[in-house]
């Protein structure tokens, strides 16, 4: 699992890469949760994410409810067409917002923080 994190308009972008799975999923909640300062606002960039687990759902299931506790946010962009269907099966939809793309996730963090 390897994370590329950049800012964009004061929001946080997490490109994720290649697979979060059981090896990737301890890695990826430490250092996001390392880089998660309270009231953050992140966007997870899905687009080279071509695997995941149900380690790396509990993963992102994890950093959803630590960003509540955080006082954050974390939405996800550009989810690939596969990873969507897993996304739908397993229900994680109801937790994230989903955008199409990067940009229009970060015009929704900020509108939120309005």
């Amino acid at each position: 699992m390897e994370i590329r994190f950049e800012y964009i308009d004061n929001v946080l972008i997490a490109h994720l890469q290649m697979f979060l799975d059981r090896s990737g999923a301890e890695n990826f909640k430490y250092v996001l949760s390392e880089r998660m300062k309270s009231g953050e606002k992140i966007v997870l960039d899905l687009e080279k994410l071509v695997n995941i687990d149900n380690y790396g759902l509990d993963a992102l299931l994890a950093m959803a409810q630590k960003a509540l506790e955080n006082n954050s946010l974390i939405k996800l962009a550009r989810v690939s067409a596969d990873m969507q269907i897993v996304l739908d099966i397993t229900k994680v939809y109801q937790v994230f917002e989903i955008f199409p793309t990067i940009e229009e996730a970060v015009k929704s963090c900020q509108e939120e923080g309005r």
